[in-house]
């Protein structure tokens, strides 16, 4: 029997607003100096140091894609899979800013109809970013480099970043203090897969 992938789209739809991005530390723009005095005059010791940071990009994109875990083909609103097929949800930060994001943490509340598959948490920021936006041929190839990467335990635990509990996946320390801090470097994505059941 086959079920319209739409159908599980909508639950996607929800997924996607289920999911949440914190920022922990975020660097911005500003002057940084260091000033001091010499006995009490500040006027003696001029400012040292003053440099001020800049970016240069529009900032993070945050998006949630599906694949089929079997071929990896990207998934459509127009597309069919039957009860019971195993889909990949990619959570991906295109950050196309100059500067690294430190301290990063991506939740996503998964809808009761699907099922999570133990074990299969990824997380991979090795691919550049996209630009504005990320077409499907680079939506491809960020998959393809986080499917690549190491599945990190679900356990909340020192030496992973991501961990899943009560229908949640969660990355990075802001939620979850156990998981160990997640960064995305500049003009890099960082992305998170894992597998799910559609009902």
């Amino acid at each position: 029997m086959k079920r319209q992938f739409g159908k599980t789209l909508q639950h996607i739809a929800a997924l996607t607003l289920g999911v949440f991005l914190t920022l922990g530390h975020v660097a911005q723009a500003a002057p940084n100096q260091g000033t001091g005095d010499v006995a009490g005059v500040g006027a003696d010791l001029t400012d040292s140091n003053v440099f001020n940071l800049s970016s240069t990009g529009s900032g993070l994109v945050l998006v949630k894609t599906a694949f089929l875990t079997s071929g990896g083909a990207q998934l459509t609103s127009s597309d069919t899979v039957p009860a019971g097929t195993s889909v990949d949800f990619m959570i991906y930060i295109n950050n196309e800013s100059s500067v690294a994001i430190i301290d990063v943490s991506i939740q996503d509340v998964l809808d009761a109809a699907f099922t999570y598959q133990a074990g299969t948490i990824k997380i991979d920021n090795s691919v550049a970013d996209c630009g504005v936006s990320c077409d499907t041929t680079e939506e491809a190839a960020i998959y393809a480099a986080a499917i690549a990467t190491g599945v990190l335990s679900d356990a909340a635990a020192a030496g992973d970043a991501a961990s899943f509990a009560a229908l949640t996946v969660d990355a990075g320390n802001s939620v979850v203090g156990a998981n160990d801090r997640l960064d995305v470097a500049a003009n890099t994505v960082l992305a998170l897969v894992f597998t799910v059941v559609v009902p």
